[in-house]
């Protein structure tokens, strides 16, 4: 019993983080969309898609910590759920994520010599890169 609980609280995990992802790509790519656009119709289209990847993100981001809180009592699954390997997962991630950051950074800066860009631009398309690539990282390595 305990490792079918584990195995479907994993699953759990992730499909909550398969989740978060498609809500924070369409979100946020779609709130840097509305910066390059110019056209109306299609800066309130981009708003109503956006909205939806915001309530997805949301929606998985309150069941993932709601799930996280009530695994505190349980220090056998949470455990279990957090042993070597998944630490080692999350922090090759976050690497992952660091450095497409870093990648990024270098590619709008070179950009910047030839065409103008505001920093504002600048700043959301490194953080929507930056979280994209290590979400999607989890989910490369958090896989069955």
């Amino acid at each position: 019993m305990e490792t079918s609980l584990i195995e479907r609280l994993d699953k759990l995990r992730y499909d909550l983080l398969k989740w978060c992802t498609i809500g924070w790509g369409i979100w946020f790519g779609t709130f840097i969309l509305k910066d390059l656009i110019v056209s109306p119709t299609i800066i309130s289209l981009a708003t109503w898609i956006g909205l939806a990847g915001w309530l997805i993100f949301i929606i998985n981001l309150i069941k993932f910590m709601k799930l996280r809180r009530e695994l505190k009592g349980d220090l056998k699954v949470q455990a279990a759920l957090n042993d070597e390997l998944q630490q080692l997962n999350w922090f090759k991630s976050s690497e992952i994520g660091y450095s497409i950051m870093i990648a990024v950074t270098a590619t709008l800066f070179a950009m910047s010599q030839f065409i103008s860009i505001s920093a504002n631009l600048v700043t959301e398309i490194i953080l929507y890169f930056g979280v994209l690539s290590g979400l999607i990282a989890s989910l490369f390595y958090n896989r069955d």
